[in-house]
């Protein structure tokens, strides 16, 4: 005879949440924040215009990768705080490391407790000389 077919229900397929990101307004303030501190009234570093007599060519290079490492970490960390990404890094360490050496015989091992003198009998075996 005929039988039933079950029938599979389809399965809606899983759209992953849209993922926040910083607009155009963030992100001009955060740079324009960390610039000013660089380069600012108040900044650490003061613009001139370059001559032609200069040559310090290896300064301007080290300077614009600080300032670009410097913007780009703080639009990761802000990126990062947005998503809810932070987290705080370890410390220290989370397990307790093996010692380097191990005793060869265990059954020898020196034991943790050391002799106990008195001072009486230290002075019972005191000899005088003169």
């Amino acid at each position: 005879m005929f039988g039933r077919r079950r029938r599979v229900a389809p399965v809606a397929p899983v759209i992953p949440p849209p993922v926040p990101e910083l607009s155009d307004a963030q992100i001009f303030e955060l740079l324009h924040t960390q610039i000013a501190r660089l380069v600012g009234a108040q900044g650490q570093w003061t613009l001139i215009p370059r001559s032609s007599d200069d040559t310090d060519v290896i300064f301007h290079d080290l300077k614009a990768n600080q300032i670009a490492s410097s913007l780009a970490s703080v639009l990761r960390t802000e990126t990062a705080i947005l998503r809810g990404e932070v987290t705080a890094e370890p410390t220290a360490l989370p397990f307790i490391p093996a010692p380097i050496s191990v005793w060869a015989e265990p059954e020898r091992a020196p034991t943790a407790t050391l002799p106990r003198f008195s001072a009486a009998a230290s002075t019972n075996n005191a000899r005088l000389v003169a």
